[in-house]
């Protein structure tokens, strides 16, 4: 009985959000489906295995996916016979026709100003003098509680900052509020191992402030956060042996304000 129950429990991985849901029921997978948060390119696989199937190739859950309504030989347009009317009725215009509808485009707009604010301005009062991109308007302060990544430039004796491929090289370091724990290095690997080691047992969401000097080229700060994303994904792919729920880092950046 215990094998047949384990056998009714899945693991769900949902590509959209790239979020992991660990021991779900048969039976909410099939809600889940049939109410569309689950699509047939999703991840599934029962709870101990390693190997992730798609939704769309496993029969048992296929079948629950929305299917459209196969053409019937009968299902033919009826032709409707022209009618004459002696009567013309007058089109009637509406004011409205010739107006403009604003709405959508206010939230869009609106949309979009939540959503550089919430991202981009956002100050933290802790230490390093990290060169971040200035904002006019700060509207939040960081969690003193959240976890730092840095992402810093130095110079060498000679005041000459180093180079490669046209951008700066950056420099890494680690810390919580004004305590470090890995001092800058040109090793990214050295802060991911220190971090790693950290979130061995920590459960549920994880916040990191990610600061980066914004003389830096951008895509050193996108290879620092996909870092990060692979090792939430490793560690959580290890959870089900350990019996802890799911890790999710909650990745921020952070500008400074303008002087």
């Amino acid at each position: 009985m215990a094998t047949a129950a384990k056998q009714r429990v899945l693991d769900v991985w949902i590509l959209e959000s790239n979020t992991v849901y660990r021991q779900v029921p048969f039976t909410v997978v099939t809600d889940w489906v049939q109410q569309g948060r689950l699509l047939a390119d999703d991840r599934v696989r029962p709870v101990g295995k390693e190997a992730w199937y798609p939704l769309g190739k496993v029969p048992a859950l296929a079948a629950f996916l929305p299917r459209a309504e196969p053409q019937r030989v009968e299902d033919q347009a009826e032709a409707l016979a022209p009618v004459e009317l002696d009567v013309q009725l007058p089109r009637i215009v509406e004011a409205e026709d010739d107006e403009v509808d604003m709405i959508p485009l206010i939230d869009v707009s609106l949309v979009l100003l939540i959503f550089f604010v919430m991202t981009a301005a956002v100050q933290t009062g802790m230490i390093s003098p990290v060169n971040t991109p200035r904002a006019q308007y700060i509207a939040n302060v960081a969690d003193k509680d959240t976890t730092w990544v840095e992402l810093n430039v130095r110079k060498d004796p000679n005041g000459q900052v180093q180079m490669k491929d046209g951008w700066p090289v950056p420099w890494y370091a680690l810390g919580k509020e004004t305590a470090r724990y890995v001092e800058p290095t040109p090793d990214a690997g050295k802060v991911l191992a220190d971090l790693r080691q950290r979130l061995q047992k920590t459960e549920g969401e994880y916040r990191i402030n990610l600061r980066g000097d914004r003389t830096l080229n951008v895509a050193a700060l996108k290879g620092m956060t996909r870092q990060l994303q692979a090792v939430q994904h490793d560690l959580n792919d290890k959870r089900p042996k350990t019996g802890l729920r799911p890790l999710i880092l909650v990745i921020t950046g952070e500008v400074a304000a303008s002087q």
